[in-house]
């Protein structure tokens, strides 16, 4: 998990990097619209004559916004070739009160020298033109259009059919007289679509002055001819022409063309925010052959992610907003108030950044336009994403290394350390003694001390060990000499004639003397018993006759305990000491009637389970602690209650055990299941 910080540092300077770039961009297309915006300070004032015709053009709702389009277009009724600007349809409510509300969206565009207007109508009834009754009947377009006179006058659009629509306009007494003339230089199409119709018309430029407003009329009863619905920027209380033809200026395209660049957009916006010239786009161009394209399913997913990574980072503020033709957005009025500056924005489904830059248009100290800049980041993507595939390899590659470096080494130390803990187990043998042997590693580390420490340890232990199992028998020979002297003083003594006190005291010192003399003899015990087993010769010989026979002289020698002998009477065969054997029961049967009741039993049973003789001693009273069970058979280990003048030493247990190691067996003690008393099991292997 450490290892991965390297690529997250990887990233941080990547991400580092590409800040830089970015603002580099930023600076650079700052530069650029002020360079622009330099240069149009110095052309004639008539270049923006557009802001005096819209300076006291309050209501932009009535404003016309005229798209430049470089493709021909054919008046059939669809959309096809217009191209996106679709999707810049505007829409209008029904300027009547109460009146069920259809759809109408319109757009409109200039080629060379006509303006295209393509008006979509969702529209549940449609009613066409009866020539045979009113000379104005059914759905129809109404065109408002100031002429170079400076009349304004009123042009119909209407058709019988799907097709061609004709435009005329009323002649004559309006009232008395009316008479429609055919109007031959706008032409149009009227077209049928599922929910209701498409319009579709051209009108030359050289017709229309200035302003220019429309309606689209809806007629849903067709006996009664009333309107229903007026949609579009014609006031149906009114005449007055207020809308203008919004479009860009050649001039200003013809400039802004000589300042083009790679993957960005130049725009020219009015002190009203009016799009009046624009140039290229933010579409990305065909990469260079250079760029490494994350095309594995891996990679594009490190990259998406680094990409969510790297949004975080970026400071993305508002976009620049075109709709109906009208530029807005913080950057744009910043630059009115004579503020230039630059923004990033993320445009929505795309992973690319775009930055905006602004700069105000001054003329005589006053402000007359914006110069609006929009570049993508592909350049910097592309040099972002080669330098993550790199990352991303090397890091990998580095991560691999240090992941089986780290395992190789981890591995070689575990493995030492297994060696130590597993020498280590082994010093303690199963069954509780302590071995000889423990090898020291030579290594010169901190392992390598630490085996060292342990088997200075070890020989320490050892020795304290051999000099614990001597001690009984240092001591019981030692204290022989002495104890003889006062034994023998005692006997002396009884002899005198002492006063009565001093009897008293003489007794005590002889019972004293026979307990020591006792303890000495059960610690010399344990020493015959090794000598005895190390100079035994075994024999083969039926444990059960053994068994039997001591069984017999116990019922003797404890009257008030009832034996109970159990599958004794069969034929079990094991090689070894007799005697030993017969020393082992007495130490297990002295156990049992030290911790049993008077009148209480004695069950010793015999069983043969896979060539294992099991022989268990079990008896009624207090059960064992369970921290206890497995040290009972420790030397000098006793659990009796101090309720008589007997002295133990905890040796009896010990010698059955060392019996059983003699004879290769093994031992334990447990509680009854019934927990009523103790139980003692011994296993030897049977001869076969």
């Amino acid at each position: 998990m450490l290892t991965l910080a390297l690529p997250w540092a990887g990233c941080e300077y990547i991400r580092e990097m590409e800040n830089t770039l970015r603002d580099g961009q930023a600076q650079s297309l700052l530069t650029t619209t002020k360079t622009i915006a330099h240069s149009l300070s110095y052309e004639k004032d008539d270049i923006f004559q557009f802001n005096k015709l819209t300076e006291n053009n309050t209501n932009t709702e009535d404003n016309v916004y005229a798209y430049h389009l470089n493709s021909k277009i054919i008046l059939d009724g669809y959309s096809d070739d217009w191209g996106g600007k679709y999707d810049e349809l505007r829409f209008f409510n029904n300027q009547i009160e109460n009146q069920q509300d259809n759809s109408v969206g319109i757009i409109s565009a200039t080629n060379k020298s006509y303006l295209y207007l393509f008006i979509s109508v969702k529209d549940s009834k449609i009613i066409y033109h009866k020539p045979s009754e009113q000379l104005v009947n059914g759905d129809r377009l109404q065109l408002l259009i100031k002429q170079k006179n400076g009349k304004t006058r009123p042009y119909i659009l209407q058709t019988s059919a799907p097709g061609e629509i004709s435009a005329t306009y009323l002649t004559g007494d309006n009232t008395s007289n009316p008479k429609l003339k055919r109007e031959r230089r706008i032409h149009g199409q009227w077209q049928d679509t599922i929910d209701g119709y498409n319009i579709e018309i051209r009108i030359p430029l050289k017709l229309i002055h200035s302003n220019i407003n429309f309606s689209i009329i809806d007629i849903d009863n067709e006996d009664e001819n009333n309107i229903t619905g007026w949609y579009g920027t014609w006031n149906r209380n009114t005449n007055i022409n207020n809308g203008l033809i919004i479009q860009s200026s050649e001039k200003l395209d013809f400039i802004l063309n000589k300042f083009g660049q790679d993957n960005a957009r130049l725009r020219i916006a009015n002190i009203q925010g009016w799009l009046i010239a624009s140039t290229g786009s933010t579409t990305a161009s065909n990469l260079s052959n250079t760029e490494i394209k994350l095309n594995e399913t891996l990679l594009d997913i490190l990259n998406q992610l680094y990409r969510l990574a790297m949004a975080r980072s970026n400071q993305i503020q508002k976009q620049i907003i075109l709709k109906n033709g009208q530029l807005s957005g913080d950057l744009i009025e910043n630059a009115l108030n004579k503020q230039a500056g630059t923004s990033w924005y993320k445009p929505p489904y795309s992973n690319n950044a775009i930055v905006s830059a602004a700069f105000p248009i001054s003329i005589n100290d006053e402000v007359v336009a914006v110069v609006i800049a929009d570049q993508n980041s592909d350049a910097i993507l592309t040099l972002t994403n080669h330098a993550l595939s790199r990352l991303i390899s090397l890091s990998f590659i580095a991560i691999l290394v240090s992941i089986v470096g780290l395992l190789g080494y981890a591995t070689f130390l575990s493995i030492r350390i297994r060696k130590l803990r597993n020498a280590t187990d082994e010093i303690i043998s199963p069954e509780g003694k302590l071995t000889t042997t423990f090898t020291a590693s030579t290594a010169h580390d901190e392992l390598g001390d630490l085996s060292r420490s342990f088997s200075t340890m070890h020989q320490r232990l050892d020795e304290y060990t051999q000099y614990l199992k001597s001690l009984a028998s240092k001591l019981s020979h030692e204290l022989r000499t002495p104890l003889a002297v006062v034994q023998s003083s005692l006997d002396n003594l009884a002899d005198k004639n002492l006063p009565d006190d001093a009897e008293i005291y003489a007794q005590r010192a002889k019972e004293g003397s026979e307990r020591l003399g006792k303890i000495i003899t059960a610690m010399s015990e344990a020493s015959r018993v090794e000598q005895s087993i190390q100079s035994s010769d075994p024999e083969i010989f039926n444990i059960c006759n053994v068994i039997n026979s001591s069984v017999a002289a116990y019922k003797d020698i404890y009257p008030d305990r009832t034996f109970t002998n159990i599958n004794c009477n069969q034929e079990f065969k094991i090689n070894g000491s007799p005697e030993l054997i017969a020393q082992m029961l007495d130490k297990l049967i002295d156990n049992a009637v030290d911790f049993s009741e008077d009148n209480s039993e004695i069950v010793i049973d015999v069983k043969n389970l896979n060539n294992q003789i099991f022989i268990s001693v079990s008896n009624c009273g207090p059960l064992l602690p369970e921290t206890m069970q497995t040290q009972l058979f420790d030397s000098m280990v006793s659990i009796r209650d101090k309720k008589n003048d007997k002295s133990h030493l905890g040796l009896g247990l010990y010698i059955v055990k060392l019996v059983v190691e003699a004879h290769r067996g093994s031992l334990f003690a447990k509680n009854r299941d019934d927990k009523s008393g103790v139980e003692f099991v011994i296993c030897l292997p049977l001869y076969v």
